[in-house]
């Protein structure tokens, strides 16, 4: 093996969790540990390069408060602000992220999510490579295009096939505000004041599962996070004439009742014959698909407590997942797998 690519996403840590003095519902990242030992053992001395790809929703901006507020109107200053205070709720992982880099042959490439839009702000992006302390190369913080090709292997983060989280990759600012999709305000707006009652609002899926069991279950709260949902979907949508032609393609879209991008991917796969792997994330579900032409689909889960209500995979996971890629010096694949992370004395096992 000539190179490695280790293949991570969806961690969101934000301000840690404690934050202005009291418990932080916001915060879903709970494995500071197990991130540094993770990278402590992908970043032991070797003979071959070691790339760290980080493949969007690592940082959540949209789940740090200022003030008590979500602030719809993402300016650069406030992104740098959001910034430091997800370093400093997290400072172990961040001193592991910079340790990492600096070992000889590492390297990290970031791309942007749709929890991390913020990293479309130069200064932000600026901001990263210095306090991991490494210039580029070492550290790529990708903002202008949705994906990344290895030769065989291409991966994307997913939220560019749901129009609901869709970023502007073309034009990603509105004046000097952040241009956010409709997904990122509701979370901001609707979401994370729910947390308050329900801290496990967004970490159950399917969402319409979800609803549909909660009417019997927990019929006041579902109700009025389905009211909340609806008038504030509607409303914002009804402002433009682009807004209202996206919101049929999300109305649509959000009636797949089990979307988890594998169909997105299969396309992709057909499309171009040169591509071996698809790698996604976005869905905080870890996949590991084989396809009889040879053909494979990862897609790298999270380290996030989620609740599956889809009967393929039901329960609560903590699943830890990672990608492993491997090349040889002519940059050619020779491995590519699932695996899920355990720790310091049996670090992975394959799923």
């Amino acid at each position: 093996m000539e190179k490695i690519v280790i293949v991570i996403s969806d961690c969101h840590l934000s301000a840690g969790r404690i934050y202005e003095g009291i418990s932080n519902v916001h915060e879903d990242f709970h494995f500071d540990q197990e991130m540094c030992d993770f990278l402590e053992h992908y970043g032991k001395n070797t003979t071959h390069h070691v790339e760290l790809f980080i493949n969007g929703d690592f940082l959540d901006f949209l789940n740090v408060a200022i003030d008590g507020e979500f602030e719809e109107l993402v300016s650069e200053d406030l992104a740098v602000k959001k910034l430091e205070l997800i370093f400093a709720g997290h400072p172990e992982v961040m001193d592991a992220l910079r340790f990492f880099v600096a070992g000889e042959h590492r390297s990290i490439i970031y791309l942007v999510g749709n929890h991390d839009a913020d990293l479309f702000f130069p200064r932000v992006r600026e901001e990263i490579c210095r306090r991991w302390g490494a210039d580029a190369p070492r550290i790529r913080v990708i903002a202008d295009t949705d994906r990344v090709r290895y030769r065989e292997v291409e991966i994307h983060h997913g939220n560019q096939f749901e129009a609901v989280h869709r970023l502007d990759f073309a034009s990603p600012f509105r004046g000097r505000y952040l241009k956010l999709p409709w997904g990122s305000t509701y979370v901001l707006k609707i979401v994370n004041h729910l947390r308050w009652e329900r801290e496990i609002i967004d970490k159950v899926r399917p969402v319409r599962a979800y609803v549909l069991i909660g009417m019997f279950l927990d019929t006041v709260f579902t109700t009025k996070f389905v009211f909340l949902s609806m008038y504030y979907f509607f409303k914002s949508r009804l402002e433009t004439w682009t807004h209202v032609k996206s919101m049929f393609e999300i109305l649509h879209q959000k009636l797949d009742f089990f979307q988890d991008l594998e169909t997105d991917a299969r396309r992709l796969l057909d499309a171009d014959a040169s591509i071996r792997v698809i790698v996604f994330g976005h869905t905080h579900q870890p996949v590991q698909r084989f396809y009889p032409d040879g053909t494979q689909y990862l897609n790298t889960g999270t380290w996030t407590q989620m609740i599956n209500l889809d009967w393929r995979s039901l329960g609560r996971q903590f699943s830890l997942s990672h990608v492993y890629l491997a090349f040889d010096k002519d940059e050619k694949l020779v491995r590519s797998e699932l695996r899920q992370w355990l720790g310091v004395s049996n670090p992975f096992r394959r799923m």
